[in-house]
């Protein structure tokens, strides 16, 4: 029966460590200025904050987390830092956010219906030079800290063998 009581211990203690912050496993990766992407007249793709993060870092937009506070991944607030075309300064939109005048099929910053100066719907992207410039329009990267295969293997291993040890003791004190 202890062990019992101490196996719900360990488990629901390791539940609960996990559970401790939402973004408790996020690596800080790095920044960027906004306006450290290629110029907007040359038409450049456009990126939400997380395509900019896989850009500049590697990997797919889906590992990233995106902030536009710190470095500190307590303070992630899941936003970006973009410039819309034809707006002065910078906005703050979701990390994933693609402007719904926008050619995004094609990945192209200018919007598909043509240029309209100071519309909202104007296409954004939180990687390009244009409107936003300035350290104060810098998004934040962080990466989820995901266990490597053998680190999962290595604590499977464990696991198993202290079930196996829980049930020779369980037959021999029958």
């Amino acid at each position: 029966m202890k062990l019992r009581v101490g196996m719900f211990a360990a488990v629901f203690g390791a539940a609960l460590l996990g559970a401790s912050g939402a973004n408790a496993g996020a690596l800080y990766v790095g920044s960027w200025e906004v306006d450290q992407g290629p110029a907007w007249y040359n038409q450049p793709t456009a990126y939400t904050g997380q395509e900019a993060a896989a850009l500049l870092f590697g990997g797919s937009a889906n590992d990233y987390l995106i902030s536009t506070v710190n470095s500190n991944p307590a303070d992630i607030n899941g936003m970006a830092w973009y410039s819309i075309l034809g707006h002065g300064g910078g906005t703050q939109f979701a990390q994933n956010y693609v402007a719904s005048g926008s050619d995004q099929c094609c990945g192209l910053y200018y919007s598909g219906g043509g240029y309209q100066f100071n519309d909202p719907n104007e296409a954004a992207s939180a990687y390009v030079w244009d409107n936003a410039q300035g350290p104060e329009f810098t998004n934040y990267a962080f990466r989820e800290n995901v266990p490597e295969p053998l680190t999962i293997s290595l604590f499977s291993v464990g696991l198993a063998g202290a079930v196996a040890m829980r049930r020779r003791r369980k037959t021999v004190a029958a």
